[in-house]
């Protein structure tokens, strides 16, 4: 009796190969879909679900090898957005094809002898599995199936322009030129961005392109729930309770929530840093009375003058020892030729050396960081050879991008780690015949994916994103 049903459904294919999954009213229902798929009523299926609520399991693990038992002369095609998942899922179901309890099911249905590889192999009957990349070149091979698992890894990727076009291209000139007549697509994903992947195709479908079926699953329920649940409910409550969200909620970005869990990406335009994250009941903080060490971070210009960027420096206290971990106790932004900058250097200095005094910092000034490029690779061999103390901001983390180091830096920001002195927020200055607090100006005023970008003030901000890094981000300095 089990046995006829695991080779009718889905849902009981995978409890027959894997007695220890935890079945959930949505995974039924994603079981439904993808059966519709295999009897042709579905050809474009998009499915959005929270990460770790078990999708992956069931649409690129075990619904594979389950189709390649009804179908053994199918060529299914599977990619996600690195090699190593992407090879991780090729091994998987090459290993349930390959186990017994398979074999009791799907008898017909056997790998041939030379399917060694992981992310290649074939069946004795003709059929053909692969797992690739999103990316790389599928050129020779068709698909019955095209089955694409998270086409972008993280929001780093998701909020990349370049990305996002190169996913684009790769779906539209290679991956969907392999498709077969009458073949299917299953897209699952997480919606990080409104123009994603999913977000394209269903603008596309609205201009007469591919129809889309689209299984739409937030962890916590509202209007309309495809499952039927009042609203707040949870998506998986055996695994993730209402109450465990609610914990996951108030630890990320509420972007981030919306965009992981709930599968609502909000456009890019809103301020990305919250102020209010960095100051305490509405107000900036005050000097620490006691901290570890004191420190400096510099931006230095390539050019002085109006048309160029400032040179710009933040001093910050660190404490592991109770009290903010990380605060912002002054700034400076000025236009400075870069031959001056040996003769102003001192002074930033100094000024860290009498912040360690007044905040009595155990370890006192630990000197700079600066980035070691251009202008700031000058001061740094300037500073070596006067004995001055400053070292070079890690070379991963300055390569990173403006917007990936602010989103390394928010989850810090959002914990309520960083915070603004009341010096550092009250204080005027004049830059560029512009006079105003610069650096929560250049704070608030950050937007990821900013299409001006390139003209946008963002000196300070950038040496608010490098002191997050430093002190809160792992060795390398990514947060």
């Amino acid at each position: 009796m089990k046995r006829r049903e695991a080779r009718n459904g889905l849902l009981a294919f995978t409890e027959w190969t894997m007695p220890a999954y935890q079945i959930g009213r949505m995974h039924r229902l994603i079981c439904d879909k993808l059966e519709a798929v295999e009897r042709g009523e579905i050809k474009r299926l998009m499915i959005f679900s929270p990460p770790r609520h078990g999708k992956s399991e069931l649409v690129s693990r075990r619904w594979p090898a389950r189709y390649i038992g009804k179908f053994p002369k199918a060529q299914f095609i599977s990619a996600s957005y690195g090699e190593e998942l992407a090879t991780d899922f090729g091994r998987d179901v090459r290993n349930i094809v390959a186990s017994q309890e398979y074999r009791q099911l799907y008898p017909d249905t056997a790998l041939s002898h030379d399917s060694a590889a992981k992310g290649k192999w074939h069946t004795t009957a003709g059929g053909v599995y692969i797992s690739t990349s999103v990316g790389k070149g599928i050129t020779g091979r068709g698909a019955d199936v095209l089955n694409i698992d998270d086409p972008v890894k993280d929001r780093i990727d998701a909020e990349s322009e370049i990305v996002r076009k190169n996913v684009w291209d790769w779906y539209a000139s290679t991956a969907y030129t392999r498709l077969m007549p009458g073949a299917a697509i299953v897209l699952t994903m997480t919606r990080w961005h409104p123009d994603d992947l999913a977000g394209k195709l269903l603008e596309a479908a609205r201009d007469g392109g591919d129809q889309w079926d689209v299984l739409n699953l937030p962890a916590l329920a509202g209007a309309n729930d495809p499952l039927g649940r009042e609203p707040g409910e949870a998506l998986w409550p055996e695994r993730y309770s209402a109450s465990d969200l609610a914990g996951i909620r108030a630890n990320i970005r509420e972007r981030e929530f919306g965009a992981l869990y709930q599968q609502d990406p909000q456009p890019p335009g809103a301020s990305y840093f919250d102020l209010q994250d960095l100051l305490v009941d509405g107000e900036p903080v005050e000097y620490p009375t006691f901290c570890d060490t004191i420190f400096l971070v510099i931006d230095t210009a390539v050019k002085a003058g109006k048309d160029h960027d400032g040179t710009a420096v933040s001093w910050w206290s660190y404490s592991t020892h109770g009290g903010h971990k990380l605060i912002c106790l002054d700034w400076d932004i000025i236009s400075i030729d870069g031959a001056l900058l040996e003769t102003w250097i001192p002074g930033a200095l100094e000024r860290g050396e009498e912040l360690a005094k007044v905040c009595r910092a155990r370890f006192g000034s630990q000197g700079a960081w600066i980035e070691d490029a251009q202008s700031g690779a000058i001061l740094l061999q300037q500073c070596a050879n006067r004995g001055l103390p400053a070292a070079a901001l890690p070379a991963k983390l300055t390569s990173a991008g403006k917007d990936a180091r602010a989103i390394n830096a928010s989850g810090p920001v959002f914990r309520g780690d960083v915070k603004l002195s009341r010096h550092a927020y009250d204080k005027i200055a004049t830059f560029k015949g512009t006079t105003r607090n610069h650096m929560v100006s250049q704070i608030a005023g950050f937007r990821i994916g900013d299409k001006h970008a390139s003209t946008r003030a963002d000196d300070l901000l950038d040496t608010f994103t490098y002191a997050v890094a430093i002190t809160l981000g792992d060795q390398e300095g990514i947060a």
